[in-house]
């Protein structure tokens, strides 16, 4: 039987066995500069001299249904923050103030489908509430800069600020006749406009708290 010779491993050379030379460092990943975004203005101001205990805020689509979903918020808000006294006034407060905004930017109705709703999409409006130490605050933000026309006595013949029938008005009436400003000044201790610092205006109405 012929035997076929098996062929030896080759021999690896001592150096083989050395541990491997360090390799160059990587080179730092290259750094971009990225710019930070610009800050936006706040839509509304602050007095620092009353802080905030708390604040809540919501944004709203300017159409007609935005008024009553406005006003359960504030009546949620008044009861998680323990002022149930201040609720009816201060929801009502915020349905006109929101009204009011409607009128300026919205629409008086509802778009009926999707396609509508992408055809003529709604201005967007903010509603905020704020408990300082002094004060609760109630806000409202629009893109137009017209400030509000202040109240004027309603028509004898016309529904009265809190009357029910008050509801089935169109908004461009209540526009006209500037009767929801009038009952935000007899249920608020104070209301006011200002322009607001990222444009358009802020209309507010608050009540002094007792300390």
């Amino acid at each position: 039987m012929t035997v076929l010779p098996v062929p030896c491993q080759a021999q690896m050379p001592p150096s083989a066995f050395q541990p491997s030379q360090p390799s160059a460092q990587p080179s730092a990943p290259m750094q971009r500069s990225v710019r930070p975004s610009p800050k936006r203005p706040p839509l509304f101001t602050r007095d620092p001299r009353d802080p905030d205990r708390d604040c809540e805020a919501l944004k709203l689509a300017a159409l007609p249904s935005a008024a009553a979903t406005a006003r359960r918020f504030a009546a949620a808000q008044l009861r998680k923050w323990g002022l149930g006294p201040l609720t009816d006034d201060v929801a009502l407060v915020t349905s006109e103030l929101v009204t009011n905004a409607i009128v300026e930017v919205g629409s008086d109705t509802i778009p009926g489908d999707y396609a509508a709703l992408h055809d003529h999409t709604p201005p967007v409006i903010t509603l905020q509430l704020r408990l300082t130490v002094r004060r609760l605050l109630c806000e409202v933000w629009d893109p137009s800069p017209v400030p509000p026309v202040p109240a004027r006595p309603h028509e004898p013949d016309s529904p009265a600020p809190g009357d029910p029938a008050r509801a089935d008005l169109a908004l461009e009436d209540l526009a006209e006749s500037g009767r929801g400003l009038g009952l935000i000044a007899s249920l608020a201790s104070r209301w006011a406009s200002y322009p607001s610092p990222a444009g358009g205006k802020a209309v507010i109405a608050w009540w002094d708290l007792a300390r």
